[in-house]
């Protein structure tokens, strides 16, 4: 029988998975021409005249538009995180995101990815970064850019090949990047009895509770049940432990904590962890925001499928002026 315990207030997601070794050093094949300018580190992307993309914007009618990368450019190695974000604050005087502790970050999330911050704010972020480094011009990378460094000479269906590769099996989850299932792998084993309660009034389900076990459930390969049904308002994104999760900053990883999914250029987490957003506009196909004028934004998060964290998915985009709980950047850099 559960032994039903009701969860009062959960810490911030940890990083627990002790075979994923934090590396902040590229991928050995790029690490000669990487380079650091204004604390970022940057890996060289090669131009790409003939690039098209794999999926056109609604994934499911072939090849998307071709998108021409008539330059080389270069882009950030890893999303940015906590602890750069804080010395841009520290340098400027704004806000911080709002799942900080005041104007800290929470502790032991110094090199997770900064969420809530929205495209506007990246922009403002890449200008700083500009004035600060002579030669260098800062940017959000194109949604085309994005997914060329994110495919790789190859047209890889993730950055580090053409399977997930992940697994599940005796509780431990497998593989090479951090989507959904690596959450719900997390509260499984350490809080599978703990009892969560749904608080979205739309739930059909409102006020019932059940512990977590029975909410969620992972398949060997991977696959997660219980995470969200939209038309009833169910699973586990409609209860308070989750909602707990959001609070404290998601269930985010360090930057560079997988390394098997470093992409050919040696960029890292551009499958998971957290979306990141693009300076391309685009009509939204998925979400919310479907059918809207928005930022394009890529890669998968903490809190998204595993098919969201393929090179080719498209469709997703948020509006730049919000900040939002799965949600980061990397930044693209020309010289010259």
């Amino acid at each position: 029988m559960l032994s039903r315990r009701k969860l009062i207030a959960l810490p911030g997601a940890a990083w627990t998975t002790a075979a994923l070794g934090t590396t902040l050093a590229p991928r050995a094949s790029a690490a000669t021409a990487a380079t650091t300018v204004a604390g970022q580190t940057l890996v060289p992307v090669p131009a790409n005249p003939s690039f098209v993309f794999a999926a056109d914007t609604s994934n499911n009618a072939g090849a998307g538009e071709a998108s021409a990368i008539a330059s080389a450019y270069w882009l950030g190695a890893y999303q940015v995180t906590n602890a750069q974000w804080q010395t841009y604050l520290d340098d400027t005087g704004l806000s911080a995101p709002n799942y900080w502790d005041g104007d800290s970050y929470p502790p032991d999330r110094a090199t997770h990815p900064v969420l809530y911050i929205s495209a506007d704010q990246v922009d403002a972020y890449c200008a700083w970064l500009t004035a600060q480094s002579d030669g260098w011009t800062f940017r959000l990378p194109t949604e085309a850019e994005w997914e060329n460094a994110a495919r790789g000479p190859d047209s890889l269906a993730y950055p580090w090949g053409d399977d997930t590769g992940t697994a599940y099996a005796d509780g431990v989850l497998t593989g090479n990047y951090n989507f959904n299932a690596v959450c719900a792998a997390y509260y499984l084993a350490n809080y599978g009895d703990t009892v969560a309660t749904y608080t979205d009034r739309q739930s059909t389900l409102y006020g019932q509770s059940f512990a977590i076990s029975e909410i969620l459930s992972i398949s060997a390969t991977g696959a997660l049940t219980g995470w969200l049904t939209f038309a009833t308002h169910t699973g586990f994104c409609f209860t308070d432990v989750y909602q707990a999760c959001v609070d404290a900053g998601g269930h985010t990883t360090p930057v560079g904590s997988y390394p098997t999914g470093v992409s050919a250029y040696g960029a890292y987490d551009m499958a998971g962890n957290a979306f990141e957003w693009t300076s391309s506009l685009v009509i939204a196909t998925i979400g919310g925001e479907a059918g809207a004028l928005c930022n394009c934004v890529r890669g998968g998060s903490w809190y998204a499928s595993a098919r969201s964290g393929g090179t080719g998915y498209r469709g997703e985009g948020r509006d730049g002026s919000g900040g939002y709980p799965t949600i980061g950047f990397r930044i693209a850099a020309d010289q010259g």
